[in-house]
């Protein structure tokens, strides 16, 4: 033990105090921090800080003015985003282990953090009182201190006892994820918080009473707990199965589409609508897409088929701007994307029974999700849309990325093409878009696009201001997609056209897969800026996370009396933007690690 503590000390000497700047340094820095912490505590410690302004709008946080009565609904978004989640863990499960002493010397820093930090916590703040005089107040006695000082000592000196024994125990580093996670399930049905209660009068009691987490948020997080438990191990089970790995990549992109256009907008389908419109245009479209792929090989056909193309491109085009429904303009637009693939893989009667299944699951799914993004919601609440507080940041950052991104690859490719038209209009686009900043194209979105579009064709504000997110955000996809395209040796492309490879296999096979490997940290900063960015639709009268804390709260009046608890808002807005950009950064390293990027 002791030869233990003087390898540690060791350490120490080496990294933090080599010489005098190293020691200087670290004294200087050190100082800066432990002020910071003892500032911050005392701030986040004091009496005038009222912290359920914060608990008591966790709801009003997450999903605005949703109702109640439908909560079931936000439940299930939830649970199925965590069961996807444990599925795809299991199908990609790592086969790295770690040594349980690796577990027990993070409980162990963590310990001594804590051991840390409660030792310099300040005693006593100080801050301005409404008289504009000093108050002066104790936030942290001596009896608290020693108190939790206790326990924590001897919680941190069992990990270090425990870290430094040779236990020849090992774990999967994806199973670490759920004991993890367990941990604060664990606490939802131990701890306590303070709550607001009501005397007779409707007047707050004050102090407020400890109590604890209320069933209706404990119980559903427990079953989405147990299912992510139990989907992690049916990922396990059919992990070699590669068509289900297939499969779940697919579902993560047509997840979100199906909890926001069906799930959580609880849309009202008109039968007759369906049995008129949908099926009509499903049916004809899919006999266009079979007949493409079965005469693709016919002389005749293939002579024209140029020509084809062309007409459905122009179709697509027109489709826009006449007034025809949704669907059939949604039908072209992929109709135009699949005939550009069919020559390349329809070589065989296996390619083309691929592209006759990829074919009609394609229609199916874009027609179910369609029917019910474009139908009317169920959902009733005041003002203009449903999405309000995380769920629209939420919604934002995900089609603000996932819709986008793909956008990006393209212009990227088109910059980057030989075909003058091509190059100029994705130049163009790119150039026009980087070019005015997103606030204004957010006053676009919400004013003027709704002058640019056909008569008759109306969007709602979200979709506008999604349609307008997705270009920008794609314009920035596309300038970091093409840096990685220009790292790309020529060698490269003169080695995919000797072998025969066609362009559609040279592009997707040799020249993206590197191309999107060396700009992963620039695609990563991208998407968190996408994510942060969101929270401006505030200006064009959207409430999402931000507006919430900064506007909505700020303003509760009788009985809770929040006017004016601004500060304690923004600090929890804050922390939680940072929880997800920072884990987001994480997750980019580790894969840059895996993929040996910067490395020599």
């Amino acid at each position: 033990m002791v030869d233990v503590i003087k390898k540690k000390a060791k350490e120490v000497q080496e990294s933090l105090f080599s010489s005098v700047g190293s020691s200087v340094l670290t004294i200087g820095t050190s100082y800066l921090v432990l002020n910071f912490f003892r500032g911050m505590f005392g701030f986040v410690m004091s009496s005038d800080k009222d912290w359920l302004a914060v608990l008591n709008n966790m709801q009003l946080y997450m999903v605005q003015a949703y109702p109640e009565s439908d909560f079931i609904r936000v439940w299930i978004s939830v649970g199925l985003t965590f069961v996807f989640s444990g599925v795809s863990i299991g199908l990609w499960r790592s086969d790295d282990r770690s040594n349980i002493s690796v577990m027990f010397d993070r409980f162990y820093k963590l310990g001594l953090g804590v051991l840390f930090f409660t030792i310099v916590a300040p005693t006593f703040t100080s801050y301005m009182g409404n008289d504009g005089y000093v108050i002066t107040e104790e936030v942290f006695s001596r009896s608290s201190r020693i108190g939790m000082l206790i326990p924590v000592l001897l919680i941190t000196v069992g990990f270090f006892l425990l870290k430094n024994r040779k236990i020849n125990f090992s774990f999967n580093n994806s199973d670490a994820v759920f004991l993890y996670l367990s941990i604060p399930i664990a606490l939802i049905w131990i701890i306590e918080l303070p709550t607001i209660q009501l005397d007779q009068n409707k007047d707050r009691i004050i102090p407020d009473p400890l109590m604890p987490i209320a069933n209706t948020t404990k119980v559903p997080w427990t079953v989405i707990f147990v299912l992510f438990l139990l989907s992690y191990f049916i990922g396990i089970y059919f992990k070699e199965v590669k068509r289900l790995k297939n499969i779940m990549s697919i579902s993560w992109f047509l997840l979100p589409l199906l909890i926001f256009s069906w799930i959580f907008k609880k849309p009202q389908i008109e039968m007759a609508e369906v049995l008129t419109g949908d099926i009509p245009i499903f049916l004809i479209f899919f006999a266009v897409g079979l007949g493409t792929v079965l005469l693709i090989n016919n002389p005749i056909v293939k002579k024209y088929y140029s020509i084809y193309i062309g007409v459905v491109i122009v179709a697509t085009i027109a489709g826009v701007f006449i007034s025809i429904p949704m669907l059939a303009k949604a039908c072209l637009l992929l109709l135009g994307l699949f005939v550009t693939v069919v020559p390349a893989v329809s070589t065989s009667q296996q390619g083309k029974k691929s592209l006759i299944i990829i074919w009609a699951v394609a229609l199916v799914t874009l027609t179910f999700l369609l029917r019910g993004g474009a139908s009317e919601t169920g959902i009733v609440v005041p003002g203009s849309s449903i999405f309000g507080g995380f769920s629209l940041t939420w919604l934002l950052a995900i089609f603000g990325t996932y819709v986008s991104f793909p956008l990006g690859v393209l212009l990227a490719l088109g910059r980057n093409s030989k075909l003058p038209i091509v190059r100029i209009i994705c130049t163009g686009i790119i150039e026009l878009v980087r070019s005015v900043p997103y606030i204004t194209w957010l006053f676009f979105a919400s004013v003027t696009l709704a002058v640019f579009l056909p008569a008759g064709v109306e969007f709602n504000l979200i979709v506008r201001v999604l349609m307008v997110t997705a270009f920008f955000s794609g314009a920035y996809f596309a300038e970091n997609i093409r840096g990685g395209l220009q790292s790309i040796p020529k060698g490269q492309y003169e080695a995919a056209d000797a072998i025969g490879m066609s362009p559609f296999q040279k592009i997707g096979l040799i020249v993206l897969p590197q191309a999107l490997r060396a700009v992963i940290p620039t695609l990563v900063s991208s998407a968190i800026t996408a994510f942060k960015d969101s929270s401006l639709v505030t200006i064009i009268g959207l409430f999402d996370f931000l507006t919430i804390g900064k506007t909505v709260i700020d303003n509760q009046s009788v009985p809770v009396n929040f006017v004016g608890h601004q500060r304690e808002n923004l600090i929890f807005v804050a922390v939680v933007y940072w929880i997800f950009t920072f884990t987001l950064s994480r997750r980019s390293m580790k894969i840059e690690k895996r993929l040996g990027l910067g490395e020599r």
